[in-house]
């Protein structure tokens, strides 16, 4: 399942199917995969949510994979708990966090601590003079005007291959993960996937 995000909250809820019918493709083109929801770790975001696990057998029965068929869900592989960055934030002091703490991209919070879009090192890039160490003194511009919004998250329970879909599909360098309550539980970015890839066993991204 995936939603869509953006200043107004959220505006959908639905497959990735329905996601396509209502949000235009743009054209141009750490944890041990064998984990179950009986071995998450009682600090994981999914340890209090009782939907995990018939969940994940739903999603089996429909699509009528066998036990043996390794499903690589969300909470698998996300990196939690995510650092954010608040909307309201100048642009200067989100370039120097940047910066600072080598971070590439971000979800963006507003003051109710909800999702509002995601804040990239290419976003920042157009306030930046030639001097690459350095930026332009925007007066009043803040991480608002700069982030990209709306953005695409996903639930807990999404095949990681239909994340990697939508990154590609709609050119996100990562995934916020949301639960029920809309409350940012973790963040999927493409060095989550790529390491899922590596692992032993291996996630199949062409299966």
């Amino acid at each position: 399942m995936f939603a869509i995000y953006d200043i107004t909250g959220r505006s959908f809820r639905d497959t990735l199917e329905n996601l396509r019918k209502v949000q235009k493709i743009q054209a141009t083109q750490r944890s041990s995969l064998r984990l179950d929801d009986k071995e998450i770790a009682d600090h994981h975001p999914l340890a209090r949510q009782p939907r995990a696990a018939y969940s994940v057998q739903a999603y089996r029965d429909k699509l009528q994979i066998s036990e043996r068929g390794a499903i690589i869900h969300a909470h698998q592989i996300m990196s939690f708990p995510v650092a954010t960055m608040q909307m309201s934030l100048s642009i200067v002091s989100a370039y120097e966090r940047f910066r600072n703490q080598r971070y590439h991209q971000l979800p963006v919070l507003d003051k109710s601590q909800r999702i509002v879009g995601m804040l990239t090192e290419r976003n920042l890039q157009r306030f930046m003079i030639d001097n690459k160490d350095l930026i332009k003194n925007e007066s009043g511009k803040t991480v608002a005007d700069a982030m990209s919004a709306p953005v695409i998250a996903a639930d807990p329970i999404t095949d990681v291959r239909r994340i990697a879909k939508v990154m590609l599909d709609y050119h996100q360098s990562a995934v916020p993960i949301t639960n029920d309550q809309d409350e940012l539980i973790g963040l999927v970015s493409r060095s989550n996937i790529l390491q899922a890839a590596a692992s032993d066993p291996p996630l199949s991204l062409w299966t």
